[in-house]
């Protein structure tokens, strides 16, 4: 059997995909695209196949392509080892060694898990055009200013790649069991990025904290623009229920500064599911959340930050004033200071704009508050969004 590999294929971008994070699991093949598809081409990638470079006309024949280990929900696709030199021909062979520990991956249920965590980010940054690849990075360092992150190139960079930055003596190399996968650079703005995958996160406070300050200081020495401290992260995971569930369940840390929310400011959930890229497109668009905010409201119904707690509007109606919460940002820590805030004020009347697909959550969430929800297509935000 013969398979081309070119810049856009599924093939390329699953071999793209294993380059960065290692591995990937069988059960996520859906954040890529057509699940059946991709099943096919890895059963296909099972048997004696030869491949060829669709840009060089280069080919390899292998016994296999991947190998498929372990069972269940756990079941994770590597390269196979004889498929190494395909990685030369889009410059990943180095990197992928530094990963794979000399292309040898361990078997634990804890690697498994970081490497499917930063490989599913990985996906849905590729599918909403971030790019991930190390060889197309800025070359991030530490010391004077570099001036290589530039507005307009949204880039994912791992937390593996964050700690390689510093070399074997950063502060990077001393935050171990911290839940940060990775970094997302995009809209003059770094978010750091966690994926709690179908279960609620473990949190590590002060790991997290020097994780994040330690991204800080990259992101200072690299930016070509004035920075201030990381306010943003982003949460990948399969329900908003187990996102703010991993938000909330900090609330038991003694030390007020090490929980999720006192870190970040504004935590954007993204679906694992077929809304997550094009959800995160939006957060490479400048001035997202300007744009967001101006396709709901006027002027003149907008408290830009002056209200008496965290909303977007304040609409007066007969019944009184309504407080308004756009969560078309999909910022969870918004949404529970505004049911916080709601609970302080109960004589405040609230209503809060949020996707189709996140009314039921917030329908929940938001139950014996005096709040009513609306719901907005997702299909129409995209459209303004994308097409402005």
């Amino acid at each position: 059997m013969m398979k081309t590999m070119k810049p856009g294929s599924q093939l390329y971008r699953l071999i793209c995909l294993l380059s960065v994070a290692g591995e990937y699991p069988v059960k996520s093949l859906h954040l890529l695209g057509n699940k059946r598809m991709y099943r096919k081409l890895v059963k296909e990638g099972l048997s004696p196949l030869t491949v060829r470079n669709g840009e060089t006309g280069e080919t390899i024949s292998l016994p296999r392509l991947f190998n498929l280990c372990g069972r269940g929900k756990t079941k994770t696709i590597r390269l196979y080892a004889g498929a190494l030199p395909i990685l030369t021909w889009f410059g990943e062979g180095e990197y992928y060694e530094s990963i794979t520990h000399g292309y040898s991956l361990p078997m634990n249920a804890s690697h498994l898990d970081r490497n499917h965590r930063v490989g599913e980010s990985l996906a849905v940054c590729m599918d909403a055009g971030i790019e991930v690849l190390p060889h197309n990075l800025p070359k991030l360092k530490i010391g004077r200013r570099a001036y290589l992150i530039t507005p307009g190139s949204p880039f994912f960079l791992t937390s593996r790649a964050i700690k390689q930055i510093g070399g074997e003596d950063s502060e990077a190399n001393k935050t171990n069991f911290t839940r940060m996968v990775g970094g997302l650079f995009a809209d003059n703005d770094c978010y750091c990025v966690f994926n709690t995958r179908d279960s609620v996160m473990k949190w590590s406070g002060e790991g997290e904290m020097k994780a994040r300050i330690n991204l800080e200081f990259i992101y200072e020495a690299n930016a070509a623009y004035s920075v201030d401290r990381i306010h943003s992260a982003i949460i990948f995971g399969v329900s908003p229920e187990i996102a703010m569930g991993s938000i909330e369940s900090t609330k038991k840390i003694s030390r007020k500064e090490y929980r999720f929310d006192s870190q970040f400011f504004y935590i954007h959930y993204v679906p694992l599911n077929e809304y997550g890229a094009r959800f995160l497109k939006f957060l490479t668009i400048p001035n997202w959340k300007e744009e967001l905010l101006q396709l709901l409201f006027d002027d003149e119904e907008r408290t830009f930050g002056c209200g008496r707690f965290d909303y977007d509007a304040l609409v007066t109606l007969e019944e009184g004033k309504k407080h308004v919460l756009s969560l078309l940002d999909c910022d969870l820590a918004r949404l529970k200071r505004f049911k916080e805030a709601l609970e302080l004020y109960p004589e405040a009347l609230g209503e809060i704009i949020c996707y189709d697909w996140m009314a039921k959550f917030v329908q929940k969430y938001m139950e014996g508050s005096n709040a009513i929800i609306k719901q907005i297509s997702f299909e129409f935000v995209e459209k303004e969004m994308l097409d402005n």
